[in-house]
């Protein structure tokens, strides 16, 4: 990651060569993009520019993923980003809700992060919302369950599940290994609760790219939707 707010993909075109160019223009319909702490005028003002330079600059269809931060809990920041102009609203809870102060900054927690993620679509109704979980940090199959549930009747639309890996030995230690069993019987339940999309294996993490084609697809059915519902209502 480059700064705080973008991937490396999203450098200005005219800065690459030819043949990066050329892969920009003709490569995945669905980007991912990256906010960061955008508190202050100068950070949002970057972070408006780079979002209006993909949907300009390289193509006006281009569908553009937001991975935010909880913003503290802040829902006028939420409704900045929702409104920004992006097409999916990503937000991670990272574990189940009896894990959250082992594992995520002590600021953060499971009922702040959903809040976030319904306020999302509160305020626009044609995002896709989605959230990733990490599984192998010792929450039970019971916990796991209560936590899809919660996130499903939170209208989350987009679900990842992926193996928790020991980035260093001063992180937390991978308390299990799950299997790919058990990742497959949770991707079944996710599509038994109503999520839209679940992508649930140990090499998944919340940019999985093998999703992009449905994301792409239902983001567009959503915008047709609520454009529609609006036609009806003005008739």
């Amino acid at each position: 990651v480059f700064g705080s707010h973008l991937c490396y993909r999203f450098r200005r075109l005219s800065s690459l060569p030819d043949e990066k160019k050329e892969y920009l223009k003709n490569g995945p319909d669905l980007q991912d993009f990256v906010s960061g702490d955008l508190s202050d005028k100068s950070a949002w003002a970057d972070y408006k520019e780079n979002l209006k330079r993909q949907k300009g600059e390289r193509n006006s269809k281009i569908l553009v993923e937001c991975l935010t931060p909880d913003f503290r809990g802040d829902l006028r920041a939420v409704e900045k980003v929702a409104l920004s102009g992006l097409d999916v609203f990503a937000h991670n809870v990272e574990t189940v809700p009896e894990l959250q102060r082992q594992v995520r900054d002590p600021r953060a927690s499971f009922a702040q992060s959903v809040r976030v993620l319904k306020h999302a679509k509160n305020v626009q109704p044609r995002l896709v919302s989605k959230t990733s979980l990490m599984l192998g940090l010792g929450e039970t199959d019971e916990q796991v369950y209560s936590t899809l549930k919660a996130l499903r009747e939170a209208d989350v639309d987009c679900l990842t599940l992926g193996q928790y890996m020991q980035p260093t030995r001063r992180h937390l230690k991978v308390e299990e290994y799950i299997t790919p069993a058990k990742f497959k019987h949770w991707e079944k339940v996710g599509e038994e609760l109503g999520f839209h999309y679940t992508a649930s294996g140990p090499l998944v993490r919340s940019s999985y790219k093998a999703g992009e084609f449905f994301l792409k697809n239902l983001v567009t059915k959503r915008k047709t939707t609520v454009e529609s519902d609006k036609s009806t209502s003005l008739a």
